[in-house]
């Protein structure tokens, strides 16, 4: 195994449309979707010379893969999917047994040596994910405010610590060390944070022993007026490009995955969206990434029943991300993943 290296999951919920973010060769797409396509001629080329062209409001990703630093996955996803947002997040997160009650970077966390008082942060909702369920040490917070350790009525952090220090034994010790790591935590997100990837890149950088992080981001699911080019999604795919970018930037040797729950159909509906569908996109940035598209590529002449084909398992990916980049052992990470190997990550 290799050292592990800190992991982000950026998990874009709503189910984030792969054709609109990444322009598959060809003119199926244009025939098929007509004026809602993805423009070949505004997209970004991101290196190899097959084809494929990234949204233009990605342009910091599109530099990034041009390096050979950006993997991307095509119809890729999980075979249990269905097209129930709430269904397919859960079997996402999971990556395991239908029945499994902890996720894949809950059980990543539980199968490492990591000793740090928080190890796993989640910014965008208030609950832990269920991709972290299984683990110690990890929190969630909604926003940048919720990473700060409120006390009332004069008790302090200093107080509370007191307090648990005379309580024997590792329940004490583990009390004053995740208090002292709040603390921390909040205290430099509160001086450096701007932006949901400020608030993880001030966790990882606080010291606290963080190995995982995850950033939550809504909004995805375009229904009705996507707004390709100058609407709701272009103003995503900028948040996201800017987002990439900072926890790059900001966290040493850190790799970000990028998945969501399904892809989209690819004809329109009538209200100038698409609708649930099954193939997505996933995306993998870093310095230890190897870029370039990666996996199979079904095409847009034979779907299924109006979706792209998800011929790309997403357990492949998540089970060489474990292996690869955590450095732990990819059959308790994502259990029932097929044995091949994408070569994603050096």
């Amino acid at each position: 195994m290799t050292a592990p290296g800190p992991l982000v999951v950026v998990f874009l919920r709503g189910g984030m449309d792969g054709l609109s973010m990444l322009r598959p060769p060809g003119d199926e797409l244009d025939r098929i979707r007509g004026p809602l396509a993805l423009s070949a001629t505004a997209a970004l080329g991101v290196g190899g010379g097959d084809g494929w062209a990234l949204h233009p409001a990605m342009s910091r990703l599109a530099a990034r893969a041009a390096g050979g630093h950006v993997a991307f996955v095509p119809a890729c996803g999980h075979p249990d999917v269905d097209r129930s947002h709430f269904a397919a997040q859960f079997v996402v997160e999971r990556c395991g047994p239908v029945d499994a009650t902890t996720g894949f970077l809950g059980r990543a966390l539980a199968a490492s040596n990591g000793t740090g008082p928080l190890r796993g942060v989640s910014i965008g909702q208030p609950q832990v994910p269920a991709m972290l369920r299984g683990a110690d040490a990890v929190i969630a917070a909604t926003d940048l405010g919720d990473l700060a350790l409120r006390t009332r009525f004069g008790v302090t952090v200093s107080s509370m610590s007191e307090l648990w220090a005379h309580e024997a034994g590792p329940l004490g010790a583990s009390a004053t060390a995740a208090l002292h790591a709040l603390e921390a935590t909040g205290a430099l997100a509160a001086t450096t944070a701007r932006t949901p990837a400020d608030a993880l890149v001030a966790t990882f950088r606080a010291g606290v022993g963080c190995e995982v992080g995850v950033l939550n981001s809504s909004n995805w699911d375009h229904h009705n007026e996507i707004g390709i080019a100058d609407g709701s999604f272009a103003t995503l795919a900028a948040e996201l490009d800017a987002t990439i970018e900072t926890l790059l930037v900001g966290i040493p040797g850190a790799t970000v995955l990028v998945l969501s729950e399904f892809g989209r159909r690819v004809a329109a509906n009538d209200s100038g969206g698409f609708d649930h569908g099954r193939g997505g996109l996933v995306m993998v940035a870093g310095d230890r990434v190897r870029g370039g598209v990666h996996g199979d590529w079904p095409g847009l002449g034979a779907l299924d029943a109006g979706d792209v084909r998800a011929v790309n398992d997403l357990r492949v990916v998540v089970a060489e991300v474990a292996e690869r980049v955590l450095g732990v052992d990819a059959d308790r990470v994502a259990p029932g993943a097929p044995a091949t190997r994408l070569g994603i990550v050096t």
